[in-house]
């Protein structure tokens, strides 16, 4: 998308890319320090390291950095992207980076392999470095594996070096009794922190010019007061409003970005829709519907360009090519969807839903009504748009010893961000309606949870997503879901332990 306006401001590359590109790593913010002290921790100190942070505060960036840095060292690395393994997976996946042929057999056979193998690797002077991000996502049990995988040491020194870089949660996690031998050998913990309005200019002027700018300040100052003050310093969000307020500023033919152009990039993260609610009894084959909710991805992409075009319009009518896009991809969305074989039963029932544009933006036009079933879905509670409502409907469905099994976290925010929150709720239920709809997933079996929690002395908001009885359960839903969820790195949480949490 940020394509659009490389020329209007002489740039090369996109400089707000959302993937984490090593070139445009910026030291500031303390970054580059906590770098430099993770390189020193993981050749020469003992122990597991840690790394905290919020969503969108640049951890898997430092990971690729760690990795990048300690190439050229006399090390050999291993990088879990998504460590969602159980006790028994978690060996395995680490003897596939350092064995060409990984051996096959019980827990013990493994253990014994691998410990050969770091032996041998300390013995030509190499050190071997573990680093799993996401780590706020392991199981309890795969964590205390990572405990006993450390002991692995000679009469001198450990024979393996752990990284751990996860989100707040993670520090939830090991203050648990049953791992608090794994929080004891955590050696060093460092947590990054929000950039300050000076940092974040910096960062902002770090990543233009890498990208090729080679003028003055783009960003005036109220446009950066304000870009701070929505993105609340962290990263990616930076990242995302920059985007935006560019590609307004070039639909408008201003050379600068100003207050203006960043108010309408922060007021478009919430797009209202509408979408059609959709009940199914579906053959559920998620590598299918991954593929073609892929491509109906893509294709939306186009309606962003639409959308940057009537910026500069300030008409509020829709732009003529937005009708031309849209009619685009209904027809091939015809094609994709009739690649999916399941049976529809469809209930009516068009309401005002919220969608996040950051993360995905669509339109879903509006459709004839179609026959009323038997047994019409009904709004409940958990889809109310009122945070207090949802709420007491979690505490409900928490209360109930009955409901066991598995659920899936998205994020945590302090409990006066309490309109942010119900966006977010919304925007999610969104677009895993809208995935429904297209995909014949029933949207009613699919409940957006919130509730509070005490975590360090404040209260918290939690939101989780859904409700399964084992945990593959989850995970097949995490792997087959929409942007809206991924984008939020999910963890898998058991109800009992949710209930465990302190509560206010």
């Amino acid at each position: 998308m940020s394509v659009l306006y490389l020329n209007h401001f002489n740039l090369s590359i996109d400089p707000f890319r959302m993937t984490p590109d090593t070139e445009f790593f910026f030291t500031g913010g303390q970054r580059g320090d906590i770098l430099e002290g993770l390189i020193v921790a993981s050749m020469h100190d003992e122990g597991i390291v840690s790394v905290v942070g919020e969503i969108g505060m640049g951890k898997t960036m430092l990971s690729r950095m760690l990795l990048e840095r300690l190439r050229p060292l006399p090390s050999d690395t291993i990088y879990l992207a998504n460590p969602v393994f159980d006790r028994g997976e978690i060996l395995g996946a680490i003897a596939r980076d350092l064995m060409p042929a990984p051996p096959q057999g019980n827990r013990a056979h493994m253990l014994a392999a691998l410990e050969a193998v770091l032996i041998e690797r300390y013995s030509q002077g190499r050190r071997v470095v573990l680093v799993i991000d996401e780590a706020h996502s392991m199981p309890p049990s795969t964590l205390e594996e990572i405990r006993l995988l450390s002991n692995l040491e000679t009469t001198q020194n450990k024979l393996i070096k752990i990284v751990l870089f996860g989100q707040l949660e993670l520090d939830v996690l090991l203050d648990a009794p049953q791992l608090r031998q794994v929080k004891d050998r955590i050696s060093h913990r460092f947590e990054l922190q929000p950039f300050s309005a000076a940092e974040a200019s910096a960062y902002l002027m770090f990543r233009l010019h890498k990208a090729g700018w080679k003028g003055g300040e783009l960003f005036d100052a109220g446009a950066l007061k304000l870009l701070v003050q929505a993105s609340e310093g962290r990263t990616r969000k930076l990242n995302m409003l920059a985007d935006k307020s560019m590609l307004a500023a070039y639909a408008q033919g201003v050379p600068q970005v100003g207050v203006e152009q960043v108010r309408r990039a922060a007021s478009d993260s919430l797009v209202k829709i509408k979408a059609k609610r959709v009940t199914t009894v579906v053959d559920y084959k998620p590598a299918r519907i991954r593929g073609v909710w892929r491509q109906l991805l893509s294709m939306t992409l186009g309606l962003l360009v639409a959308l940057g075009l009537g910026y500069g319009a300030g008409t509020g009518e829709v732009p003529a090519r937005l009708h031309q896009v849209m009619a685009f991809i209904t027809v091939q969305s015809d094609v994709l969807l009739s690649q999916v074989k399941v049976p529809l039963q469809v209930a009516n029932a068009a309401q005002p839903l919220v969608a996040d544009a950051p993360l995905v933006t669509s339109v879903v036009a509006d459709a004839a009504p179609a026959a009323e079933p038997a047994q019409a879905s009904q709004a409940t509670p958990l889809r109310a748009d009122s945070l207090a409502v949802r709420k007491r409907a979690t505490d409900d469905f928490m209360a109930q010893p009955s409901n066991q099994g598995f659920t899936v976290q998205l994020l945590s925010l302090r409990a006066s961000r309490e309109a942010e929150m119900l966006a977010l709720a919304q925007a999610v239920q969104a677009g895993l309606d809208e995935a429904s709809t297209a995909l014949g997933l029933p949207p009613s079996e699919v409940p957006v949870l919130v509730h509070n929690r005490f975590f360090q002395r404040q209260i918290y908001q939690v939101m989780y997503v859904g409700h399964f009885e084992s945990r593959p359960a989850a995970m097949q839903f995490i792997r087959a879901s929409p942007q809206v969820l991924s984008a939020y790195k999910p963890m898998i949480r058991s109800l009992e332990s949710i209930r465990k949490e302190a509560i206010p």
